[in-house]
């Protein structure tokens, strides 16, 4: 008999998903189907140490639980934990993104009665009782949204052919969450950098013959407050890069970038960067000398993943790389230039008019074989596509 027509519906839900704050950030789509088909229910989300941070920008988690699934090496008793903390919660139904058969063994142990994951194998569509067929070649966004098909068909609501088609066209983007605490904390931060800059910049201007010769702009008054603000991360995570995924785009890139966006009128450069951008940083502070003192410099102001959100949710443009906080601007619906380099565009960003996706496509050589080489875009190629999202309406 289908749940739906059982005296009770699932109430506490398991959700597990591994993978670094990007990962989870594509994983919020699933959740939020999970929360419309199962309203009052409770979700755990067991996902890595260093990811814990997403339940600041999302309200859609109630219990977020730690395994460190990268931990090396892996030990008996590491798998014993790990099953205890599905069986702790006395879960009534559990959703997976794991494909590996292992995964499907634990869930099966774990004596959760319902249990939806990625059907990738005889074993595991066994031991699964909802497995859903698993379709890496899309958006990453959509192939997580994949399993609520599962709960869906548990809840006897799984749609026709046709409503299944028209489902698989539909974008899952995620949506992120802004905590007022940050939004009202980054709101004054940026004010009072932004008051420092239009000092700094007449200063400048008095101390030059023309504001032309710098091209410094010195609008201030209601009319600054009309400037576009353009975000700039150029930081990935060092987790990425101790894995020989290379996806940073070279110091002398960005500052050529910079400064092309420095001649731009009304318009303001504001970069920021986490943890581990701080070499990254400091070399383009360095190189940009008195050109610094044109930009504002919000490294190590935003204290949080809610801070770093709050702070993209006030700009008009914002461009990095492949990262976490990609996703997070996707997630805000922010104008993105986004730089790939060995990942794939397609599986990692919507291919909608607010996201810009660059990647050097004229390169004939294998992908895999210069993932060492990180980003491969020209400044120019760059700023072009910022000047043209910026322009769109």
């Amino acid at each position: 008999m289908p749940a739906s027509q059982s005296k009770a519906l699932p109430q506490k839900i398991l959700t597990i998903n591994f993978g670094g704050i990007g990962d989870e950030i594509l994983f919020l789509p699933t959740l939020k189907e999970v929360k419309r088909l199962l309203p009052s229910c409770r979700i755990s989300l067991i996902l890595e140490p260093r990811s814990k941070s997403v339940k600041e920008v999302s309200n859609l988690v109630d219990e977020v639980l730690l395994f460190d699934i990268k931990k090396k090496p892996l030990k008996p008793g590491d798998y014993l934990e790990l099953l205890n903390l599905t069986r702790s919660g006395k879960y009534d139904l559990v959703i997976s993104s794991g494909s590996s058969p292992m995964v499907a063994m634990l869930l099966f142990a774990s004596g959760i009665p319902v249990r939806i994951g990625y059907g990738t194998s005889a074993l595991s569509r066994l031991l699964l009782t909802h497995p859903v067929p698993l379709n890496k070649e899309q958006y990453a966004g959509n192939m997580y949204h994949d399993l609520s098909g599962g709960l869906a068909r548990y809840l006897g609501q799984e749609e026709s052919s046709q409503q299944k088609s028209r489902q698989a066209a539909v974008i899952q983007i995620p949506e992120v969450y802004v905590q007022e605490s940050s939004r009202e904390r980054m709101k004054a931060a940026l004010a009072e950098e932004e008051a420092q800059l239009e000092a700094r910049l007449k200063d400048l201007s008095s101390a030059t013959a023309t504001n032309t010769d710098i091209g410094t702009d010195t609008t201030s008054g209601a009319a600054a407050k009309a400037k576009k603000r353009l975000l700039l991360h150029p930081g990935t995570s060092r987790l990425a890069v101790q894995k020989g995924i290379i996806k940073t785009w070279e110091s002398k890139h960005w500052l050529d970038l910079i400064r092309k966006l420095l001649k731009l009128d009304n318009t303001e450069v504001i970069l920021a960067g986490g943890p581990d951008d701080e070499e990254v940083m400091k070399d383009l502070q360095a190189e940009l000398g008195e050109e610094a003192k044109r930009i504002i410099n919000f490294y190590g102001k935003t204290k949080s993943l809610a801070d770093l959100a709050a702070l993209i949710e006030m700009t008009d443009l914002f461009i990095c790389v492949d990262s976490a906080p990609m996703h997070v601007a996707v997630g805000l619906n922010k104008k993105v230039v986004a730089l790939f380099g060995p990942t794939e565009p397609a599986k990692l960003i919507p291919q909608t008019k607010n996201f810009c996706a660059l990647t050097d496509a004229s390169e004939q050589v294998v992908r895999s074989l210069l993932d060492g080489l990180g980003v491969r875009l020209l400044p120019d190629t760059v700023f072009q596509s910022s000047l043209d999202l910026l322009k769109q309406e």
